[in-house]
């Protein structure tokens, strides 16, 4: 049979812009305000300052949101393909062979926020792509187990 590969189940993360301030600036904004406080105790342009956070904080956001955008994660009855990048032409493979665990995390914003993370641990040459992280998952357990399902209902057509 010659037919077009079934994608068993798709993940797309989702861009929560609070949180993702919440949780990768928070240490940055308590420098910068820091920094802020310096200046205006000694007097000096604020006004730059506010503007130069500001510029990066909008700058990062959209690069967030176009990253978000475009990263998938594609479950199929032996592999997974996905793009975890900015650019739509960087899918990568990896086959559920090759896979070596898969878990779901949530910190304590993330559980706010009704969001999580899937880690998927591989076997891969390159260090830097042996795990796969799927954040800003909604609902990430259910979403955890269905691709359980997926990388189990493969191993029951092998049987």
């Amino acid at each position: 049979m010659d037919k077009k590969e079934e994608v068993k189940l798709t993940v797309k993360p989702k861009y929560n812009v609070v949180f993702s301030f919440l949780y990768n600036h928070v240490t940055t904004l308590l420098i910068i305000i820091l920094i802020l406080v310096v200046l205006i105790s000694e007097k000096q342009l604020i006004e730059y300052g506010i503007a130069i956070l500001v510029i990066y904080l909008i700058i990062n956001a959209i690069y967030n949101k176009v990253k978000y955008r475009n990263s998938f994660y594609k479950f199929y009855s032996d592999k997974l393909v996905y793009n975890n990048k900015i650019k739509d032409d960087n899918e990568k493979e990896v086959k559920y062979t090759d896979m070596t665990q898969i878990k779901y995390g949530q910190t304590f914003l993330q559980t706010v926020f009704k969001i999580g993370t899937i880690m998927i641990y591989s076997n891969n040459k390159k260090i830097t792509q042996r795990i796969i992280f799927i954040n800003g998952v909604k609902d990430v357990k259910l979403v955890y187990e269905k691709i359980l399902k997926v990388i189990g209902e493969k191993t029951t057509d092998n049987k």
